[in-house]
């Protein structure tokens, strides 16, 4: 799934930096991101297998 994100240009030169001194892309830089604060708020999107999107919309 596709998601276009508005940011300051100075955000997203710090993640372009980060993803290049880590070797990875963007993507997956600001996917760990999500993870990691979804994780300290308690949600496990994952409970529902990864990928599938819930029937409650």
């Amino acid at each position: 799934m596709a998601v276009n994100i508005r940011m300051p240009e100075g955000m997203k030169k710090a993640l372009d930096e980060i993803a290049a001194s880590e070797f990875r892309s963007l993507n997956s830089v600001i996917l760990q991101l999500l993870d990691e604060q979804l994780k300290s708020k308690g949600i496990n999107w994952r409970e529902k297998g990864e990928g599938q999107e819930s029937a409650e919309k």
